[in-house]
């Protein structure tokens, strides 16, 4: 009798939000709470209100949970656009399929963006009351509850079990060198150790999101501070680079110049075929075997095609030979222009043409002395080690 009643109660206040305003989404008839009506119904008013103002690029921050405000800020403005595949707005339709009490005052919700038998997405939050109304946040701090924390210079860390202190370190070490060689203030930042994408995904309450199905070999980043590691690597150093490289070069992003940076004083990212993250100390040995067995090969080629040929070596792709090569430029490049080379080729614009304008302004680099040059790089590295 109580799902009935509730399922009808709840049709009638959808119904009745649907003759004011289109609603972003419809409760599943089957839905049904141990808690009362007037609950209920103040939570889905409230998330229809929540839900309108994501999609209208103007939420109404009295939803949005004060606690970790900045985190559950982000991580419902990044909703934006949940129902809408490729360029089809409202492809998929939002249905509310659950909603329990876990805590007093603190209520779960789920969910499930559908079109006919394709889902889109299925992601669970918090709801919460205080002070009469319901405000929402993103279930992090509740799904890790029971975690430890270690506070590592300018890192905290969120772990389950334990975690390897010196690759944190690291990691510290690499923040406060990116920041001050780009003269800016040290980010302070939160990381919560996942396993793979999927499970930080998880942790944040994204049960299932279609353009990440099966994707595991990445981390994840919430404005301001907040990063899920890479395969439960504690050194995130790479996208780091990414976050200061934003505050110097703006939205205009050259993919070759800043991938190499990452890689010359971050990492690479992705982690190799034994689930270790290599840096570039690491990699231009490989290289240089590579080059070495391979006599005819051409460093422009492995640069403008980016080809698996590292596999072989335990370091298959997403791990680049083409960023491996650009962080040898820009090791170079640092050497003779200082950082303030590094941030002119930065922001040098974007697209392969204009890193290779400017190399070739910076350094006289250009694609006919290309793989001359590089091989340079190449002997004296191998000299330095």
């Amino acid at each position: 009798m109580k799902k009935i009643k509730l399922a009808l109660v709840i049709f009638l206040l959808v119904t009745s939000l649907t003759n004011k305003a289109q609603t972003r989404f419809k409760a599943s008839p089957k839905l049904w709470t141990e808690f009362a009506d007037t609950t209920a119904n103040g939570i889905i008013k409230s998330l229809d209100s929540l839900l309108s103002g994501i999609e209208n690029r103007n939420i109404d921050t009295t939803l949005i949970d004060k606690d970790n405000y900045d985190f559950n800020y982000n991580f419902f403005f990044y909703l934006k656009g949940i129902e809408t595949k490729d360029t089809v707005h409202n492809y998929f339709k939002g249905q509310l399929i659950n909603l329990y009490l876990i805590e007093p005052a603190q209520y779960v919700l789920t969910l499930i963006y559908t079109n006919n038998d394709e889902i889109g997405r299925i992601f669970t939050f918090l709801a919460k009351e205080k002070n009469g109304k319901y405000v929402f946040a993103n279930p992090v701090q509740y799904n890790t509850k029971h975690w430890k924390t270690a506070t590592i210079g300018t890192i905290t860390i969120y772990y389950p079990d334990t975690i390897n202190v010196n690759r944190a370190k690291d990691f510290d070490r690499k923040n406060v060198m990116m920041a001050s060689k780009l003269n800016l203030p040290v980010m302070t930042l939160e990381m919560y150790m996942s396993r793979n994408y999927q499970e930080a995904l998880q942790l944040q309450g994204c049960l299932y999101e279609y353009r990440s199905n099966g994707y595991t070999n990445s981390g994840d980043i919430v404005d301001p501070k907040t990063v899920f590691s890479v395969k439960n690597d504690e050194d995130f150093s790479h996208d780091v680079l990414h976050m200061y490289a934003a505050n110097i070069r703006g939205k205009i992003r050259n993919t070759a110049a800043e991938e190499g940076i990452a890689y010359l004083w971050g990492n690479a990212y992705h982690a190799d075929s034994k689930g270790k993250i290599p840096d570039q100390q690491e990699l231009v040995p490989v290289l240089q075997q590579y080059i070495k067995s391979h006599p005819e090969a051409k460093l422009l080629d492995l640069f403008d095609k980016n080809p698996n040929v590292l596999a072989e070596y335990g370091y298959p792709k997403p791990i680049s030979v083409k960023a491996i090569i650009s962080g040898l430029i820009c090791e170079e490049l640092e050497k003779q222009k200082g950082v303030e080379g590094i941030i002119e080729l930065m922001k040098c614009g974007r697209g392969d043409d204009n890193f290779f304008k400017s190399i070739d302004k910076l350094m006289h680099i250009n694609r006919n002395n290309f793989d001359a040059e590089v091989r340079k790089l190449l002997s004296n590295s191998q000299t330095n080690d």
